[in-house]
């Protein structure tokens, strides 16, 4: 499975949490990211958890509305 699709279903499941009053734009949220793709200076969001979460993974901090530019921005570079 590509980052892409992986993408879209991040893209839908953040605005059902936003829909759902689970999270704001302006909320952060602790996003989760893969290696480095070889030849790209790029490390794909592959998760994302609830601020207050605890998660075993390395996690990089950010507001919503970030991360959901870039989840768009880079599934649109992909048609």
């Amino acid at each position: 499975m590509s980052y892409f699709s992986e993408y879209e279903d991040l893209i839908r499941d953040i605005n059902e949490d936003i829909e759902a009053g689970v999270i704001t734009a302006d909320d952060w949220i602790k996003v989760v990211r893969k290696r480095k793709i070889k030849g790209v200076d790029y490390r794909p969001i592959t998760d994302y958890y609830y601020i207050n979460s605890q998660p075993t993974v390395k996690c990089q901090e950010m507001p919503v509305y970030e991360v959901l530019q870039e989840l768009l921005l880079r599934n649109m570079m992909r048609k």
